[in-house]
């Protein structure tokens, strides 16, 4: 494969020839796994998204920087990612509510009332007559349905330490979703099928926070670059950046990859918040005569500085870092497709029986005295402290046989907890179908 760097004013883009990255089998069963599943058991999700610019790249020129246009030519490359299929069971198993599916037209509103019913239940019938009309589909929170989506979430979400969750675009021909805005994210967009013409306006807040949302009616500004973005290519765009798109004669099927990061602007409020619990003087009120005339500006900044200096010297930021850690490892979690298959299905397990950490789980294992503990979507599992060296090991090898744990514990040890990490979920086997397409 070769890939051609085309620069621009204010973005890149790949430009790939040649043979189409990726798998291409594709199998449109809605919600199954797809044809050769095993091809993305270990995959990189995070480098495949990208590939050919290389991660580091990546995180170096772009991130949070400019965007970047990854094209490829008429290819299925993120085909396996998601069916029109899917999109139909979804929308058809009257299970979904508002605003789980939405209707959205660039040149007016749709109203939620004109395609729920009472108990706010999607109606299917009445989503697709208002496509036929012009009115883009969007299915928020897939992750939560499709396991190769939940998979790809929680991968980014653990190299980006960030909420990862995706929207699903469904746009008639000829048509747009939304009016030129700027969201207050990161986004990757992945094209699936069809074609969008993107247009990229002057970046009116860089990096802006969440309280910063679009207002409607923003005056977008001059258009600094245009592209179309066909099947297998991605574009990545970082929070703030202005932009809109529209199909062209066919219609289009993109994922939304929100990577909602953690600020340093949350990381000082969280900081201070927490202090305030342990820290009578800065629950006090502030002076009495701070408003009036004459209250000294030296004042104003001394008793600021004093209080910046109590939070400084008194509180641990470890309690903050670790209320982030713990929101991520609840949150991008892969779906579990296969408890019950590997609880009827599988073999009793030997010395020779080989395991692997389930695919897009984030976990981390830590040491407190006399115990061990494992953090792991949400929950926790403690055990004695002389397991840690095979915990730590099995927690952070893709890939082993029971027998290769540490001789911290012996055959039947071994046995016992290999046992117990794949009832919560923690290790599959091997043999066992893969849990993610």
């Amino acid at each position: 494969m070769r890939a051609m760097l085309e620069r621009g004013a204010n973005s890149e883009t790949f430009a790939l020839k040649g043979p189409t990255i990726g798998p291409l089998a594709r199998n449109t069963h809605p919600l199954t796994d797809r044809a050769k599943p095993e091809l993305a058991v270990d995959r990189d999700w995070y480098a495949w998204l990208i590939d050919p610019l290389p991660t580091a790249d990546f995180e170096c020129e772009y991130y949070e920087q400019r965007p970047i246009h990854i094209r490829r030519e008429t290819s299925p490359y993120y085909a396996e990612l998601l069916s029109v299929a899917d999109l139909d069971t979804v929308l058809g198993s009257h299970s979904a509510r508002y605003p789980e599916i939405s209707l959205v037209r660039g040149d007016g509103d749709v109203t939620s009332s004109e395609y729920t019913n009472e108990d706010g239940r999607i109606q299917p019938l009445e989503v697709v007559r208002h496509f036929d009309r012009g009115a883009t589909v969007i299915f928020r929170q897939l992750q939560r349905r499709v396991p190769t989506l939940a998979r790809l979430c929680a991968e980014l979400g653990r190299h980006f330490s960030s909420r990862v969750q995706t929207n699903v675009y469904l746009t008639p021909p000829e048509a747009q979703g939304f009016a030129p805005h700027w969201d207050t994210h990161d986004v990757f967009v992945l094209q699936i099928s069809g074609t969008k013409r993107w247009s990229i306006y002057d970046t009116k807040v860089r990096l802006p926070l969440r309280g910063q949302r679009f207002k409607r009616g923003t005056p977008p500004g001059d258009v600094s670059d245009e592209f179309e973005l066909g099947p297998g290519s991605a574009v990545y765009l970082p929070r703030g950046l202005m932009h809109s798109a529209r199909s062209t004669d066919r219609a289009s099927l993109h994922i939304t990859l929100g990577i909602t990061a953690f600020t340093w602007a949350e990381f000082l409020l969280e900081s201070v918040n927490a202090a305030a619990l342990e820290e009578e003087s800065l629950r006090r009120n502030l002076p009495r005569e701070f408003a009036r005339e004459g209250f000294p500006v030296a004042e104003r900044s001394r008793l600021f500085r004093e209080q910046l200096a109590v939070v400084q010297s008194r509180f641990d930021p470890e309690v903050v870092w670790r209320r982030f850690m713990d929101e991520i490892l609840a949150i991008d979690v892969p779906l579990f497709t296969d408890l019950f298959t590997e609880r009827l299905s599988g073999g009793p397990l030997t010395l020779c029986s080989r395991v692997r950490l389930r695919g897009g789980l984030l976990t981390e294992s830590v040491t407190q005295g006399e115990t061990c503990l494992l953090r792991f979507c949400g929950r926790e599992l403690r055990l004695p402290v002389s397991v840690w060296p095979a915990l730590r090991f099995a927690t952070t090898t893709d890939e082993f046989a029971v027998r290769d744990l540490p001789d911290c514990l012996d055959a039947d040890g071994k046995l016992t907890l290999v046992r117990r990490l794949v009832r919560e979920g923690v290790l599959q086997r091997k043999s066992a179908p893969p849990a993610a397409r």
